[in-house]
């Protein structure tokens, strides 16, 4: 019942409609209108009320999501790291949701924090995560000097080995 949709299911109108409205951006009416049927308001209607065109829709969306969405939001994620002009809040915050994303940030720690995505955190958990990223980066700023390099089982907040 859930099994894939082909755009050879699918009458040429319908893969329009459906490419209009999922990668255009455009409105049911509109998507409809540009795929060529004569009552759009009445044909976006019937379509969005098959179920093999919901199916088509949620399965073109997710294609786009995955590819050129998900490109241009890694994208937009490396520029705003990258730029040095760039709010400090910000660019902790694209690393985090990079390595978020990746599966790397808080593996394996128990914390309550690191099994949520940041959609389900607060303002407040959000901005106290971006304070202890920032707190982090500076202590890694100003631990340059020679001696002072910390061991891997050094604890934060330790002296490193060499230091004092």
């Amino acid at each position: 019942m859930n099994q894939p949709i082909t755009s050879n299911q699918l009458t040429p109108k319908q893969n329009q409609f459906i490419i209009h409205l999922v990668a255009d951006g455009m409105t049911q009416t509109e998507s409809a209108r540009r795929a060529g049927y004569s009552h759009p308001n009445q044909a976006s209607y019937q379509l969005i009320q098959s179920p093999k065109i919901i199916r088509a829709i949620r399965q073109a969306r997710q294609t786009h999501y995955q590819g050129e969405l998900a490109s241009l939001a890694v994208g937009t994620l490396r520029q705003v790291m990258q730029d040095d002009d760039a709010p400090a809040a910000a660019r902790v915050q694209a690393s985090r949701t990079v390595l978020e994303l990746a599966g790397d940030l808080n593996k394996g720690k128990g914390d309550d924090l690191s099994t949520r995505s940041l959609a389900e955190m607060t303002p407040d958990e959000l901005g106290s995560i971006i304070d202890k990223w920032e707190n982090e980066r500076v202590n890694l700023a100003k631990d340059v000097t020679p001696g002072s390099f910390k061991s891997q089982n050094d604890e934060p907040g330790q002296p490193g080995q060499g230091s004092e």
